[in-house]
This record gives structure tokens, C-alpha cells and sequence, in this order.
């Protein structure tokens, strides 16, 4: 199974990050910025980074998975399988845009690249059949690993995900077509926040504008 793949890079990068701290070292030393705009607990933030990073880069099998699930039980497979293959992708086949170091910096920026795209389709199918595709809100996440991506480069990827994605969600026979599927579907679960399937305790959150 490619989740199971995607699964083995991540825990070498994992591994490598415990060998080497190259990652919590470089957010630690942003930890200025960071704060600015992120809330982050007062004890110990550069572990509470790296727990939901781990959390985060994690839950991109899950979530393959969870969508794989969701759209075969009601019938969305075929539409949703190139986004799930894009997402795969992004993983097993990084684009030019990502650095070509390894380890957990490459595999975090891979993971961004497949959340936003899930996240890119989940709201174009909620905005054309006013439900969620993927049960889960990635949304706070997604915005808490751009920060700590950093904006320029964090921007990038966003341009890539748009890309990627604008020749498949831009297609209205796709929604025509999605639209006659979901017309006698069962109403899905609500769209669910992502600390539940990330950890409940990571503890890091955005700061608000004052």
C-alpha cells in the first residue's frame, strides 16, 4: 500500500531527527518570530514544535486513508482518486520546488504539500456540494507549518498546491458530475478539528490579531 510507504519515509525521517535535532535546532533559533505568531506553551516550545510536527507528518497516511474510505463508501472514488495520487505524489515523488536536503525539513515540506492539497479539494467540495469530502479541518494546522516554513518559501508550495490542483477542480463536468453522485449520498460527519486525529495535546495554536 502507498500509505504504508509514505509511512516508512516518514519514520526514517523521524529517526534521523532524533539523531541529529537538525530541525527543533533551526526552529529554536526562531523561536522569536515564531512567537509572533503562534502561541506556544512557555515551557520547553521547542519540544511542543516538534511533538506536533511528528503529529503532523504522521497523520498524512491517516488521512489518505480516511479519504480513500469516505469516498468509496458513497461513491466518490473516481472523482476523488487523482487528488489522492497527487497527494502521493508530493511524498513519493517531490516536486523541483522542495529542497533537495532529506530528512524530517524535506519530508515536513512534503506533508504540507499533501494536507493543502486535501484541504484545496475539501473546500471546493464543500463550496460545490456543501459537504466535506474529508471529514477533518486541517485549516489551523496547514497555517501553523506555513509559519514555521516561513512565508516566502511556505508561499511557494501554496502556488504549487494552486497549480497542481486548478486543472482537476476547475473542471465543471467534474462538479456536474460529483453533483449527481452526492444527490442521494447520506449526509457526512461534520468537518471534525485536526488536534483529534493529530494529538489533543499539542498545544500550539495560532495567535489571533489583536
Amino acid at each position: 500500500m502507498v500509505s504504508l510507504s509514505i509511512g516508512e519515509i516518514i519514520d526514517a525521517a523521524l529517526g534521523e531527527e532524533n539523531e541529529t535535532h537538525h530541525l527543533r535546532k533551526r526552529l529554536e533559533r526562531k523561536l522569536p518570530l515564531l512567537q509572533q505568531k503562534l502561541l506556544l506553551p512557555k515551557k520547553e516550545p521547542g519540544f511542543a514544535l516538534m511533538a506536533f510536527i511528528t503529529g503532523y507528518v504522521r497523520s498524512v497516511p491517516s488521512c489518505l486513508r480516511l479519504v480513500t474510505a469516505v469516498s468509496k463508501r458513497f461513491g466518490f472514488f473516481d472523482y476523488a482518486a487523482p487528488f489522492l495520487h497527487l497527494a502521493e505524489d508530493s511524498f513519493l515523488q517531490p516536486r523541483g520546488a522542495l529542497p533537495q536536503d532529506a530528512g524530517l525539513d524535506a519530508v515536513l515540506n512534503e506533508a504540507f504539500l499533501a494536507h493543502r492539497l486535501l484541504e484545496e479539494v475539501n473546500d471546493h467540495h464543500i463550496k460545490h456540494l456543501q459537504h466535506p469530502l474529508l471529514p477533518l479541518d486541517m485549516t489551523e494546522a496547514n497555517i501553523i507549518v506555513h509559519h514555521l516554513l516561513g512565508d516566502e518559501f511556505a508561499t511557494q508550495l501554496e502556488e504549487l498546491v494552486q497549480f497542481t490542483a486548478s486543472g482537476l477542480l476547475h473542471r465543471e463536468h467534474v462538479w456536474e458530475q460529483a453533483r449527481a453522485l452526492g444527490a442521494s449520498q447520506e449526509t457526512l460527519t461534520p468537518l471534525i478539528p485536526a488536534e483529534s486525529l493529530i494529538n489533543s495535546a499539542w498545544q500550539i495554536r495560532l495567535r489571533l490579531a489583536s
